[in-house]
């Protein structure tokens, strides 16, 4: 009787306690029965750790901070401009946190309902990042009669070598020029030429020619995660740092007159800044440091131009959204094999700057907003195969709407011996 009593303790207490699973641990030669997820898991599954990434990451949490960081930023600029008035100075970073704080807000917000949607994880394994070779296309157009409007054509290249497995140095840059002779009109109509010849049509008020391009390394290192006890579970971070160069030739006609060459070189060599990776799909990243403009120019048809000294400019700073989605995740119909992986990526991000022209022109902050993008981009690699292709479209907003195109080729990354198992 003593020994029933001790088997029937030994089985219905942990049962009582524990549930089915301390049941499978008595029961010898029995498979050990899972746990179920805690409750407040299932109900917020972004809450807690995803099941499928290392190490441990909580999206919710994440993306919620940022969403708070973005109204926070916000909200900042707003007291400074309302502080400060119409006395901006340059490099007043008012403008460079309505334009990072938007970006992070709505970043945020996508990766809510992608979460939702697709899922946080895992990481895609080749997800989409700059193409070592390509060329890209930015076209605006213009609506008013007379005028011509050429695209902007840029030959881009990134190169990559990775220094370890957190570490890599990329290459990037491009030569870029309009297509063309761009060309501006006076629409008013007492300057219209009334003759039976040209009836109706404004005479030319400016001509331009347009060379540039940049060139730049861009360094990431990642931070041990966590850095701080604090940041456990809310992403990984790495460091970026960009010196970079962009120049700008313009041939310029004003009306009938000669021809004026102009010249606008920016340096960027304390561009820094950082990547948050929210979940394995999501980044936020951002980039900020002061900047240095050369401007130079030349006489009515002449060749020699008069060289400036560097001058201290706006700030200049780019705030990123990455949103990967995964294209051929899934299995087949028929169950036959895919024969290319495909992985697409959303992006939204603003630039502060105006090097290019394009901005935001609004009350008493005429001339610091830059322009916001949008981009799409597809990623197509052959199953097996070494090299893939990348296409991508987009707009850019600013003095108007321009629909960009880009298409390239990623080769493979080059690879020190530290990175070489990456």
């Amino acid at each position: 009787m003593r020994a029933l009593a001790q088997l029937g303790a030994s089985v219905l207490v942990p049962a009582l306690l524990f549930g089915d699973a301390a049941q499978a641990q008595a029961r010898p030669g029995k498979p050990r029965v899972e746990e179920p997820r805690p409750t407040a898991c299932r109900r917020h599954a972004a809450m807690c750790c995803l099941p499928d990434a290392e190490p441990c990451g909580r999206p919710g949490p994440a993306r919620a901070l940022l969403l708070s960081l973005g109204a926070a930023a916000g909200a900042g600029a707003a007291g400074i401009l309302f502080a400060l008035g119409d006395r901006l100075a340059n490099g007043d970073p008012a403008t460079l946190l309505v334009g990072g704080g938007a970006v992070a807000g709505v970043g945020a917000l996508l990766g809510i309902v992608a979460g939702r949607v697709l899922g946080d994880g895992p990481a895609l394994e080749d997800r989409v990042r700059r193409e070592t070779i390509g060329f890209g296309l930015v076209g605006s157009g213009t609506s008013v009669l007379g005028e011509r409007s050429p695209p902007l054509g840029a030959l881009r290249f990134g190169p990559t070598l990775w220094l370890d497995a957190r570490s890599r140095v990329r290459l990037v840059g491009e030569i870029a020029g309009v297509l063309g002779a761009e060309r501006h009109v006076d629409p008013r109509p007492q300057v219209a030429d009334a003759s039976v010849s040209g009836a109706g049509s404004s005479p030319t008020a400016l001509t331009r020619r347009v060379l540039g391009f940049s060139l730049g390394l861009d360094f990431a290192v990642g931070l041990p995660y966590p850095v701080l006890r604090r940041s456990a579970r809310l992403g990984r971070a790495e460091l970026r740092y960009r010196p970079e160069v962009q120049f700008r030739r313009e041939w310029l006609a004003l009306g009938d007159s000669g021809v004026r060459i102009v010249e606008h070189t920016m340096l960027l060599p304390l561009l820094v800044g950082a990547r948050w990776h929210i979940s394995p799909r999501q980044r936020f990243t951002f980039y900020v440091g002061p900047r240095f403009d050369v401007v130079s120019y030349s006489a009515l048809d002449g060749t020699k131009l008069a060289r400036g000294k560097p001058n201290i400019a706006p700030l200049y700073g780019e705030a990123w959204y990455d949103l990967d989605i995964p294209l051929s995740e899934h299995p087949r119909r028929d169950g036959a094999q895919r024969k290319a992986k495909t992985s697409g990526m959303l992006t939204v991000g603003y630039v502060h700057s105006r090097f290019g022209g394009r901005g935001f022109n609004v009350g008493p902050v005429i001339g610091f907003l830059g322009p916001i993008h949008a981009e799409w981009t597809v990623r197509v690699r052959p199953r097996g195969s070494k090299t893939a292709a990348q296409i991508g479209t987009g707009v850019i907003v600013g003095n108007g709407v321009a629909i960009t195109g880009t298409v390239g080729a990623v080769l493979p990354d080059l690879r020190t011996r530290k990175g070489a198992s990456r």
